[in-house]
């Protein structure tokens, strides 16, 4: 088996624990990688802004997948290396679609400011959408101040059967892509994210390792929800946590965790 020489660790409910920490070990085991020679990836679904509230600007990383794959940041340096996001016309038609179905949704604006947004609430919102709500109260605004034509990086659908919206949204299958996640605010209701059609954590993945010329086989990826099936499907190894959805428990090696730390159990070697 080929040395692993990239690692893509996903972050909410991997690295970043629900009890809202990083364990020491784990931060000690990123250092040792990057000693090793490893590329370091965290393959989150926040923006910028989100993860910048919970880890330091020198944290021991080389790169970061942000918002599901809709970008590719140099961690180091700061700098986006790509970005995808929704144009304008096709925003407005799917904006328009969801508001004659009474249907409550956020958009939000391009990389790396995807933080900002709008938003429609509606008598029948699901709690957690208050609740994602309250947690920008400075960033998101009423959908009614959106100018028409302005790019998006994604959609955000707080719902408890994503498979309604798929259907509502089949004309525009063939440009844009479903994200189905837990949610990262009470751990159980189902987010449904909408992008466009290239992105994913698997797709932003592929790229870097041809951005850095590593091969794929070469790869080692960590995750525990929905929103990472395709890069675990994709990387040579994987693994998830031990309360994962039981899809990804049925798929994947489940991590047996050690010393508190996630990274701890797998096995790394010098490239």
């Amino acid at each position: 088996m080929q040395s692993t020489k990239i690692l893509f660790c996903d972050f909410d409910g991997t690295l970043f624990s629900k009890d809202k920490r990083i364990a020491s070990n784990d931060i000690k085991i990123l250092r040792h990688l990057n000693d090793l020679g490893i590329t370091r990836v965290i393959a989150t679904g926040r923006s910028y802004f989100s993860i910048r509230k919970v880890i330091p600007e020198d944290f021991p990383i080389d790169y970061i997948i942000l918002s599901s794959g809709a970008g590719i940041m140099d961690w180091k340096a700061k700098r986006l290396l790509k970005t995808e996001m929704i144009k304008g016309e096709l925003a407005d038609q799917i904006i328009d679609r969801l508001l004659k179905n009474d249907i409550p949704f956020f958009v939000q604006d391009p990389l790396p400011n995807n933080h900002l947004g709008y938003f429609f609430l509606n008598q029948n919102h699901n709690p957690d959408f208050v609740r994602r709500l309250n947690l920008y109260p400075d960033e998101l605004k009423p959908i009614a101040e959106r100018k028409a034509q302005s790019d998006a990086s994604q959609f955000v659908l707080i719902r408890q059967n994503p498979s309604e919206i798929e259907e509502l949204l089949r004309d525009w299958l063939e440009e844009i892509h479903f994200v189905k996640a837990t949610s990262p605010i009470d751990h159980k209701t189902i987010w449904l994210e909408i992008f466009s059609h290239g992105v994913s954590k698997a797709r932003a993945a592929a790229y870097l390792c041809d951005h850095l010329n590593i091969h794929p086989s070469a790869s080692m990826a960590v995750g525990n929800d929905f929103n990472d099936l395709d890069l675990l499907q994709w990387a040579a190894r994987s693994f998830v946590m031990p309360d994962s959805p039981q899809l990804l428990l049925q798929k994947f090696p489940v991590l047996e965790l050690r010393d508190d730390s996630v990274l701890a159990s797998l096995n790394f070697s010098r490239p």
